[in-house]
C-alpha cells in the first residue's frame, strides 16, 4: 500500500506542477499578446493619406476629397480583418478617419482644419495609441 502511494504522490506532484505552470504561464502570455497587439500592416492607408495630404498641401481641396475616398472604401473593407485584431486601436484610428472626412467634406473647407485632421489620421495611423493597462 505504501508503494501505491508513494508511486501516485510521484506521479500527482510533477503533473500537478507542470499544469500548474502551463495554466499560470498562458495566462500571462495570451493578457500580454493581447495589450500588445496591433493591426498590423498599416502601410497601403498611410500611402493614401500622405497622398491625400500632398493634394491638401497644393490646395486641391476636391482632389484630396476624392482621394480620401478611396481610403474610406479600403478601411471599410479591412474593417473585419481590422477591428478583431484590436478593437481599441482600430476605434482611435476610425475616430481620426472620420475627423478627416469631415474636415474635407465640409461645405467650405478650410485649409488649416483639413491639415490638423490629416496630420491626426496619419500620426493615428503610424503609431495607433495603445490601449490603457
Amino acid at each position: 500500500m505504501k508503494q501505491f502511494l508513494l508511486a501516485a504522490l510521484l506521479i500527482a506532484v510533477p503533473v500537478a506542477a507542470f499544469t500548474g505552470f502551463e495554466y499560470l504561464y498562458s495566462r500571462g502570455t495570451n493578457g500580454n499578446q493581447a495589450a500588445t497587439a496591433g493591426l498590423g500592416d498599416l502601410s497601403a492607408f498611410t500611402s493614401i493619406i500622405t497622398d491625400v495630404q500632398a493634394l491638401a498641401a497644393k490646395g486641391d481641396l476636391a482632389g484630396a476629397k476624392t482621394r480620401i475616398k478611396d481610403f474610406e472604401i479600403a478601411w471599410d473593407q479591412a474593417e473585419a480583418g481590422l477591428k478583431p485584431s484590436n478593437p481599441a486601436q482600430w476605434a482611435a484610428i476610425d475616430g481620426a478617419a472620420d475627423g478627416a472626412f469631415t474636415a474635407l467634406r465640409a461645405p467650405n473647407p478650410v485649409q488649416a482644419d483639413v491639415t490638423a485632421a490629416l496630420t491626426a489620421l496619419q500620426a493615428s495611423l503610424t503609431n495607433p495609441p495603445s490601449p490603457a493597462p
